[in-house]
């Protein structure tokens, strides 16, 4: 499977996710707070609505800053009743998912994406696309405790996404020095052992876990790792097991947010 194809199949689980998981949410699940600061169950539908009909609009770019248009997406539908914005979404539905399966939109054409604020392929808008729905269904899933889907397409583009991101931010963000080895270890829904070595050159890349000998070694679930991949939480508030450079393996783990 293609990446764009990858990417669209993730979107529309995830869509179709979140609209039968808000079909079966009350008023108080509705308002109930989410790990998304400041946003209730309801403000992450009314971004979810306003974005999946600004991509149904041809994903333009905004006249103004790239938060302005996630701002006023949640702003336009907070206090909306619960039915009138399950009903948007679903009515915008068909038309994503004939935008989805357009096979006559190259994956390499371009859009603009909210993460960089820049025209891109439109894979990777596509695939931004999916990595936020996820995210939001799992806030939505934590918030009115129905967890789920934490292997399911969407995850596994976040997985990719978090992964592509780790050799900066082991080598750059956290500073480990050449000849070290980060390794990773997550249990559970999608279990991963590799490491990140960072070469004599200070140039970091993703290797099998064998590799190259740990200078540090973190064991923790692909639930908190994804967790910290999308900002949704912090370092202290996980169990997560370090083995060898702990104060190396600390400084990765504080900045494996990819997230806006």
């Amino acid at each position: 499977m293609s990446p764009h194809d990858r990417a669209a199949a993730a979107c529309r689980h995830s869509l179709h996710a979140l609209l039968e998981l808000g079909d079966r949410l009350n008023d108080e699940q509705w308002a109930a707070p989410t790990d998304c600061p400041g946003w209730s169950v309801g403000d992450v539908y009314g971004h979810v609505v306003s974005l999946e009909q600004w991509m149904a609009d041809g994903g333009a770019a905004p006249a103004g800053p790239p938060q302005e248009l996630i701002d006023s997406g949640v702003a336009l539908w907070r206090g909306t009743p619960r039915a009138e914005v399950l009903g948007a979404l679903r009515a915008l539905l068909p038309q994503r998912e004939r935008q989805l399966t357009d096979e006559l939109r190259a994956a390499d054409a371009p859009g603009w994406w909210v993460w960089s604020n820049a025209t891109v392929p439109f894979v990777v808008q596509l695939t931004g696309r999916a990595f936020d729905l996820w995210v939001h269904e799992q806030d939505v899933r934590r918030a009115v405790r129905r967890p789920g889907n934490l292997g399911s397409a969407g995850a596994q583009v976040a997985r990719d996404l978090m992964l592509q991101a780790l050799p900066r931010i082991v080598a750059k963000g956290a500073g480990a020095p050449p000849g070290s080895a980060v390794r990773f270890t997550t249990l559970g829904e999608l279990p991963q052992d590799f490491t990140v070595y960072v070469d004599q050159h200070g140039r970091a890349s993703v290797a099998p876990a064998d590799a190259h000998p740990a200078t540090a070694h973190a064991l923790l679930t692909w639930e908190s790792y994804a967790l910290l991949g999308a900002g949704r939480t912090t370092r202290d508030r996980q169990q997560i097991w370090i083995t060898g450079d702990t104060a190396l393996a600390e400084r990765v783990l504080t900045r494996l947010n990819i997230a806006p």
